[in-house]
């Protein structure tokens, strides 16, 4: 539980009869609806920094850090004018960045519909990927990720400035040089195909693929899938034996156990992997990364139903969150060599 000391005047009646504030740890909200400003609840003494719990109108929920909640909460009274309930538990600024989290991890395993981007698994609301994949196409989709439930003519080729594919031609005749390329080429697409929602339609805006990136040290890549501000699946080399494959694919835990009723489960049917816990703040709680070494088949892998049903959940997730911020390093020579076949 966390330790809060709030002056009286935050300690007040409830003003919603089932308040998820008490299993978060928070105490009793305070009714802001037609306030511009907190400042009386703290005055000049009270400790500011902390982390905040908003209550919007429409029901769903913000909770967010802030050094000095006043002016935070001013900040966000001058674009959302329907923030009509506040608590707020006082800490020092060392923790804000893990309790933040932790708190939106709790608020999600609880249910509640929080309106945050980062640490959660699923956004809430109306994003700008809907626009161009439409929930109900997402949702077919996920239902059979692997046979075709992409929309869009693959042999429409998105055209970007020629600068976009100078830059990255030498990478590229370096990748198709490389002995594992033919191989790294066909597991790219195995994950297109498979693990991204209209590749085709979403490609550059949402999702971007890197060619031999550079300043990948003790483990040279071959390619790189990225989406909002992660990585989603690398294939790549082993620098002393450029022979030998590594590869890891990032998968959401949660659907996971749709599958296998453990992890330990899942090890026993591919003894091959090592699972990772990751920390992206893009993915949510349910994140973690599947990862083979020495030439270990990931093909098995991506063509798993549980598999590539978990990888295409995270993808899905991630992208419906923001643009990524990675396509200025799109090759789309690569991108095309795989969807075009």
């Amino acid at each position: 539980m966390l330790e809060y000391l709030l002056c009286d005047s935050l300690i007040q009646k409830p003003i919603m009869p089932h308040e998820p504030v008490d299993e978060m740890g928070f105490p009793a909200l305070v009714s802001v609806s037609s306030l511009m400003s907190i400042a009386h609840l703290f005055g000049t003494s009270k400790k500011r920094c902390g982390i905040y719990f908003f209550v919007f109108k429409s029901g769903f929920f913000y909770i967010g850090q802030a050094v000095d909640v006043v002016r935070r909460f001013s900040q966000h009274r001058r674009i959302h004018d329907d923030i009509v309930g506040f608590s707020f538990i006082p800490m020092a600024k060392s923790r804000l960045d893990h309790e933040e989290k932790t708190m939106i991890f709790r608020a999600e395993s609880l249910g509640l519909k929080i309106t945050n981007v980062v640490h959660v698994a699923n956004i809430v609301g109306d994003t700008d990927f809907d626009l161009v994949v439409s929930v109900a196409k997402q949702d077919a989709w996920l239902c059979a990720p692997t046979r075709g439930g992409n929309s869009g003519s693959i042999n429409q080729k998105i055209t970007l400035p020629e600068i976009q594919k100078i830059r990255f031609t030498k990478n590229f005749s370096r990748f198709e040089k490389h002995p594992l390329s033919d191989r790294a080429l066909a597991l790219f697409k195995s994950y297109l195909w498979s693990c991204v929602p209209a590749p085709r339609h979403t490609e550059y805006s949402f999702w971007s693929v890197s060619c031999m990136p550079s300043g990948s040290g003790t483990w040279p890549r071959l390619l790189c899938v990225s989406a909002a501000v992660m990585e989603l699946f690398v294939v790549g080399w082993e620098k002393n034996n450029p022979n030998v494959l590594w590869s890891f694919i990032n998968v959401a835990e949660d659907v996971l156990f749709e599958y296998w009723s453990s992890l330990d489960e899942l090890l026993k049917a591919f003894p091959f992997i090592e699972i990772v816990r990751t920390g992206y703040r893009d993915a949510g709680q349910h994140q973690i990364s599947l990862q083979t070494y020495g030439g270990a088949p990931m093909e098995q892998l991506l063509t798993d139903p549980g598999i590539s049903k978990a990888a295409a959940v995270l993808a899905l997730r991630v992208m419906r969150k923001r643009a990524t911020i990675y396509g200025k390093y799109h090759c789309v020579e690569l991108a095309n060599r795989a969807l075009l076949g």
